[in-house]
C-alpha cells in the first residue's frame, strides 16, 4: 500500500497506544487499506526495555506486517535454548535451533532489542502517511460509542473514529470500561535487569543460546544482543516485596542474596553488573470477552501475562495481523470484524497467558530436593523432535498469520528504514558477528556464530 493510497474508511480507526501492539495494529490495518490514527501518551514514540526473544510465530507476524527483514538485520540467531539446574549446574534442557527447527516452524528463533522491533514497526507506519497518523502526548481517557462511530476522549479533547482498538497496555483505561476488573495487584514476581558489554561477561557464559538457570523461586535468563556487542541479563525472583515500581535502581547488595542458593557459574554472571534495574512483574487474569461493539482490546490490554513464555509481544503482533484480516473480511463492519477477531484469538492467547502466568513457573521454580530431581528427570535426554512436538502449539503461527497478504497495490513490501536506522544497520553489518545481507564477515569462534535466518 503506497503512502498516498486512498483509504477504505472516511473516519479513522483510533488506536490507543503506540507500543509494539498499537503500531502493529495500525500497520496491519493499513496493509488492508484501512486508515488509522495512533495515540501515544508519551512525548515521543519509543520502547522501554532491553532484550526480547522472538520465536518463529513472532517472525511470521513480523513478516506478515512487512518488517521482518528489517528486524532480522538487528537480531542474533541463537543456536540453542538451554535450561540449566541453578543448584547443580546440570544442563537439563537443550533445544537445538538449527535447520531442523527452521524447517519445522518456517522461521528461526532469535533474540534482539525491543527497540529494534518497535523501531521497525514505526518505520513501517511512517512509510504509510496517507493511512497512518501518529500522534504523541495524547492520552486516552475514555470513550463513548453509538451504532456508527466511537468518540474517544483524550486529555486534549476528543476524536471521532469508526472503531477503537485499545493497545494501551496492562493498565488499560479502555479495558476498565469494557471488563471492569481491578488493576493488576503486586504479584510477588520481580525481575532485575542489566545490559552488559560482552567483554565484561565471563567467557564460559558467552553462549550462543537463550539460556535459563532454574532454582527455587528464582531464575536467571541471559543471551547476547546487537551483533554480540551487548549481553542481556534478567534475574527473576518470587517473594514478598514492598516495591511495585518500574525501572528502579537496584544495587548488587539487594540482588545477590536472592540467589545465594545458586551454584558458582551463574553467580559469576550475577556479580558482574555494578547496578540493576528493578521491575515489578504484573499480569491479569483471563477474561471471556475483549470486545464491546466497535471497541476491541489488543495485546496486554487483552491478555496481560508474565514474561515466562517469552510470547507477550508475539501474541500482540498475532492479534494485530488477525485484526487486519477480520477488518478486511468484514469490509468496514467493525462490530462484526471484532467478533471474528475475538473468536480467532481468545483461546490461543489465553492458553499462552495461562501457561505464562501459572504453568511455566512450576517448571522453573520448583523447590530444591526431590521435586527438583523429578523436574530434571522429566526433561533429561529428550530428543529435539520431542521438544519440537511440545512447542508446536505455540511456535507454529496460525493460518491467518501465515496467509496474510497486503492489498493488491503492494502492501506487502517492506518499508525503507529511517536514515538513523539505516546507519545503525550498516554499522552492525561491518561489526564482528553481523550477518546482514551482503556482509561477508571473517570466520568467528563457534560461540559467536550467527545462524542464517530462514527465508
Amino acid at each position: 500500500m503506497k503512502g498516498n493510497a486512498t483509504a477504505r474508511n472516511a473516519k479513522p480507526v483510533v488506536v490507543a497506544g503506540g507500543g509494539i501492539g498499537g503500531l502493529a495494529a495500525a500497520l496491519a490495518l493499513a496493509r488492508k487499506g484501512w486508515r488509522s490514527v495512533v495515540l501515544e501518551q508519551a512525548p515521543q514514540f519509543g520502547e522501554i526495555g532491553a532484550g526480547i526473544q522472538l520465536a518463529p510465530n513472532a517472525w511470521h507476524a513480523l513478516d506478515a506486517l512487512g518488517v521482518g527483514a528489517l528486524v532480522k538485520k538487528e537480531a542474533v540467531f541463537v543456536e540453542h535454548m538451554l535450561m540449566f539446574d541453578g543448584v547443580s549446574g546440570e544442563k537439563v534442557i537443550d533445544i537445538p535451533l538449527d535447520a531442523r527447527f527452521a524447517r519445522r516452524f518456517g522461521n528461526p528463533y532469535a533474540v534482539t532489542h525491543r527497540a529494534d522491533i518497535h523501531g521497525s514497526l514505526l518505520d513501517g507506519c511512517k512509510a504509510l502517511p496517507g493511512l497512518i497518523e501518529l500522534r504523541t502526548s495524547t492520552r486516552v481517557t475514555g470513550f463513548e460509542q453509538d451504532g456508527s462511530s466511537v468518540r474517544v476522549s483524550t486529555q486534549n479533547g476528543s476524536i471521532e473514529g469508526t472503531a477503537l482498538v485499545a493497545a494501551d497496555g496492562g493498565r488499560s483505561v479502555v479495558r476498565e470500561k469494557i471488563v471492569g476488573d481491578p488493576l493488576p495487584p503486586i504479584t510477588g514476581h520481580m525481575c532485575y535487569r542489566a545490559v552488559l558489554n560482552i567483554e565484561d561477561v565471563p567467557k564460559e557464559l558467552r553462549l550462543p543460546a537463550a539460556t535459563l538457570w532454574a532454582a527455587h523461586n528464582a531464575h536467571i535468563v541471559h543471551y547476547p544482543l546487537r551483533g554480540w556487542k551487548l549481553f542481556n541479563l534478567v534475574a527473576t525472583i518470587i517473594g514478598k516485596h514492598t516495591s511495585g515500581g518500574h525501572n528502579e535502581l537496584a544495587l548488587p547488595d539487594e540482588v545477590l542474596p536472592f540467589f545465594s542458593h545458586y551454584c558458582d557459574t551463574p553467580l559469576k554472571l550475577m556479580r558482574t553488573p555494578k547496578e540493576f534495574r528493578r521491575w515489578m512483574l504484573l499480569y491479569r487474569q483471563p477474561v471471556d470477552s475483549w470486545i464491546q461493539g466497535r471497541v476491541a482490546l489488543l495485546g496486554d490490554a487483552a491478555h496481560f501475562m508474565l514474561q515466562y513464555m517469552a510470547q507477550g509481544a508475539a501474541m500482540a503482533m498475532e492479534d494485530a495481523v488477525c485484526l487486519g484480516v477480520c477488518a478486511d473480511a468484514a469490509n468496514g463492519n467493525f462490530e462484526r470484524a471484532f467478533v471474528e477477531y475475538q473468536k480467532h484469538r481468545i483461546v490461543r492467547a489465553t492458553r499462552v497467558q495461562i501457561s505464562a502466568n501459572q504453568l511455566v513457573g512450576m517448571i522453573f521454580h520448583v523447590p530444591d530436593g526431590l521435586e527438583r530431581e523429578v523436574r530434571n528427570d522429566i526433561y533429561r535426554g529428550r530428543s529435539a523432535e520431542r521438544y519440537y512436538d511440545a512447542l508446536e502449539w505455540v511456535f507454529s503461527a496460525p493460518d491467518y498469520v501465515r496467509g496474510f497478504r497486503g492489498s493488491r497495490s503492494g502492501a506487502g513490501r517492506s518499508p525503507r528504514p529511517s536514515a538513523s536506522r539505516t546507519a545503525a544497520s550498516r554499522a552492525r553489518a561491518r561489526s564482528k558477528g553481523s550477518r546482514a545481507r551482503g556482509a561477508r564477515p571473517a570466520p568467528r569462534p563457534p560461540s559467536r556464530r550467527r545462524a542464517s535466518p530462514a527465508r
